[in-house]
C-alpha cells in the first residue's frame, strides 16, 4: 500500500509522533503479516481502517491504546449452513460488552485447497454487542453472498459432495487498529 498523501499535510511533529507511535504498535498489512511499518505507512493503514469504519480518519490522531480481547469469537456450531436463508456468523466464547471485527472470507473451496489466502476477500466490518458466553452473532451472509456469491451446493437443501469449507479470519478493531487474526475453518452444512 502506498503512503497516504495526508502525509505531507502532517506538520514535523505530528510525523515524528506517528513515527514513535510506529515503532511500538506493529500493523496488520494485506498479506495477514504483522510488522513494524513506518510512522508514514503506519498512519496510511490506521486513516483507512478508521474510513471502512466510518470513524473520524483525521490523520492528526494517534490511536488510543486498547487491550485485544483474544478468542472471543469462534465458529462452533455457527455454521456455515445452507438452511432456510443460510447463516454465516460466529459464537461467543467470552462475555464481552462490545465488539467491532473485520471478517474476510474464501468462497467455498476444498478441504485440500493449497492456497485459501489467495482467495481471502473482506466480506464486511461486523459490530457485535453482546454479553453472553454461547450466543450467536448476526449472520453476515448477505454480505458473503455480496462478495462470493452463494455458498450452496448443487445437492438437495444446499449440500455439497464431497464437502467444501469456507475459510473466515477475523480481526478485533479499535481506533483504527487492527488487532491479532484469527483463522476458522468452517464445514459447510445442510443442518442446523
Amino acid at each position: 500500500m502506498k503512503k497516504s498523501p495526508l502525509w505531507k499535510t502532517l506538520t514535523k511533529t505530528e510525523r515524528r509522533a506517528w513515527s514513535v507511535w510506529a515503532k511500538s504498535n506493529p500493523i496488520l498489512l494485506e498479506d495477514f503479516s504483522v510488522r513494524y511499518v513506518s510512522g508514514g505507512k503506519a498512519m496510511t493503514y490506521v486513516v483507512r481502517n478508521r474510513g471502512i469504519r466510518v470513524d473520524d480518519a483525521n490523520p492528526e490522531l494517534l490511536p488510543q491504546a486498547h487491550v485485544w480481547g483474544g478468542n472471543v469469537l469462534s465458529v462452533r456450531d455457527a455454521g456455515p449452513f445452507t438452511v432456510n436463508a443460510g447463516y454465516v456468523g460466529f459464537r461467543t466464547e467470552t462475555a464481552v460488552p462490545e465488539g467491532y471485527w473485520f471478517v474476510w472470507a474464501t468462497p467455498p473451496l476444498l478441504s485440500s485447497d493449497p492456497d485459501p489466502d489467495s482467495q481471502m476477500r473482506l466480506i464486511t466490518f461486523m459490530p457485535v454487542v453482546f454479553t453472553s458466553i454461547n450466543a450467536l452473532t448476526t449472520t453476515i451472509g448477505p454480505q458473503y453472498a455480496a462478495v462470493h456469491g452463494s455458498w450452496d451446493g448443487p445437492g438437495v437443501g444446499g449440500a455439497w459432495s464431497p464437502d467444501r469449507y469456507i475459510w473466515l479470519r477475523i480481526a478485533e478493531y479499535w481506533d483504527g487498529q487492527l488487532g491479532p487474526v484469527t483463522t476458522f475453518k468452517g464445514r459447510i452444512q445442510v443442518e442446523l
